[in-house]
């Protein structure tokens, strides 16, 4: 490449800001989350579907939970290691902001980027597997609860869940050398709530995963309960790292007086990756 070939590539003009570039690849990401999420959809539970007759049955929903648990972990694990995209569920966003490990000018356009592309990736594979995917037996891949279960039942299923989830986080952020573990913790938390809460409440635990679904089905049945119940979890996950995190003692002046414990977190710190130069978004 010649001096004059470097020179126009390092001036290619840029059209989107690093934080624009960023929500655009969670609007991604999401979208080929749930695409992802009706393809199986289609294939495990249409009438013609080949794994259907060997998955039946909890099987199935044991199949979905090791899938989806491995797939997040990869993405979260890319997401952490890159400092980039990669929540794809408006409560993990809303807690890790709450958690005052997010910015929040960012929430908003992550929330916005996730239910958008949640109703994009369902779009998708209606064009690219056509009308089986809106089958009764496939539903859009939307979730429901079994007979018997009302609305307060399913919020406390989605509350209770994100609130196991996100307190797990939370305890893992508190210490930096334990933040390798939280791809796998959240993998593992994403199969529980498929294998467990799958065949009883619909085990959602995010707005948009539930939201793309619906909106392509027309079917708003306790859809209420699938938005709200995940963020309120999300919150009192929050709340409940804040009130048992540590008090940091008073400095003192005294070379003598020993450092504070490593690993004490005042409500205002924000953990020490956050604040390298590297990461993208300044607080």
């Amino acid at each position: 490449m010649t001096h004059s070939s470097r020179h126009r590539a390092a001036r290619r003009p840029t059209y989107l800001s690093p934080r624009a570039r960023t929500v655009v690849l969670e609007f991604l990401i999401t979208a080929g989350i749930l695409f992802l999420i009706v393809t199986t959809s289609r294939w495990l539970f249409a009438p013609d579907a080949p794994l259907g007759s060997v998955l039946k049955g909890r099987a199935a929903f044991v199949a979905l939970g090791i899938f989806f648990g491995v797939v997040n972990t990869v993405i979260i694990h890319y997401s952490m290691s890159r400092k980039t995209a990669g929540h794809m569920n408006p409560s993990v966003s809303i807690g890790l902001w709450l958690l005052r490990v997010f910015p929040g000018r960012d929430v908003l356009p992550f929330c916005v980027a996730q239910m958008t592309g949640a109703v994009a990736g369902v779009g998708l594979a209606r064009l690219v597997w056509g009308a089986e995917v809106g089958l009764p037996q496939v539903g859009w891949a939307a979730v429901a609860p079994q007979p018997g279960w009302g609305f307060w039942g399913v919020l406390t299923a989605e509350t209770v869940g994100q609130l196991i989830c996100m307190t797990l986080v939370a305890a893992l952020l508190i210490r930096p050398r334990w933040e390798w573990l939280i791809p796998g913790v959240v993998g593992l938390c994403i199969s529980g709530f498929i294998m467990i809460l799958g065949p009883l409440s619909g085990g959602s635990v995010n707005p948009a995963r539930q939201f793309g679904p619906a909106l392509w089905a027309g079917n708003f049945g306790f859809l209420a309960a699938y938005l709200i119940g995940p963020v309120l979890g999300a919150a009192l996950a929050a709340g409940l790292a804040a009130a048992l995190r540590a008090p940091t003692p008073p400095v003192s002046l005294d070379p003598s007086t020993p450092p504070a414990a490593e690993g004490t977190v005042c409500p205002d710190t924000i953990p020490p990756e956050l604040l390298r130069n590297d990461y993208p978004f300044p607080i």
